[in-house]
């Protein structure tokens, strides 16, 4: 066997791990809510906290992997909705929609994976980052809209999209903080409120 080969086995290697150790995040989080231990997702990966702490030095380093998953994963969902022939608002509730299929289709883990972040984000330049980083998603169905006259031009592209990912964020922390909440529909219908926000206005 070839050096290369033994490298590119030891690269695959580490990346399956990786990919269990997120894997078992997800579940223990889904499970256990905040309180899902380092030793939990060690063993649910099947793996040492020896091992756990050779790819993520700790337990917030683990939860920021996965938040870079979160917003890799929503460039696909916004590349998708932009792919589709469809209005602006459509894909501005599509937006919204996702996030709900997404709490729904992983009950627990969604709500404890964005209390967490929201726990280790205390530096207003991490924050402000993220926020960037996320806004930067919603500015490309916002440029669309505008080039396309779906949107309303009285304020930059930049704002709007800022204001859209404020409703977006503040939606998921009422959530957070009110077990009886009516997530499904206060989502789906901030959804509806942002895209005729967007609209353009009547002279």
């Amino acid at each position: 066997m070839n050096k290369d080969t033994t490298l590119g086995r030891r690269e695959l290697n580490k990346r399956q791990t990786r990919e269990r150790l997120l894997n078992a995040a997800r579940e223990v989080l889904a499970a256990e809510g905040q309180g899902g231990t380092v030793e939990e997702i060690a063993e649910r990966a099947e793996v040492s906290r020896a091992t756990f702490f050779n790819y993520f030095p700790s337990k917030d380093d683990l939860l920021a992997a996965l938040y870079e998953t979160h917003m890799d994963s929503l460039t696909r969902v916004v590349d998708d909705l932009l792919a589709r022939e469809t209005t602006t608002q459509a894909r501005i509730v599509g937006l919204f929609t996702d996030f709900v299929r997404e709490a729904e289709a992983l009950p627990g883990y969604l709500r404890a994976m964005t209390l967490e972040l929201e726990r280790i984000s205390t530096s207003p330049q991490v924050v402000a980052a993220r926020g960037d980083r996320f806004t930067a998603q919603i500015v490309r169905i916002v440029d669309l809209g505008v080039r396309r006259g779906e949107v309303r031009t009285d304020h930059p592209p930049q704002f709007l999209a800022q204001m859209v990912s404020a409703i977006y964020l503040s939606t998921i922390r009422y959530w957070h903080h009110d077990p009886a909440y009516d997530f499904v529909g206060t989502f789906a219908n901030a959804g509806l409120f942002v895209a005729e926000s967007l609209a353009p206005v009547e002279k």
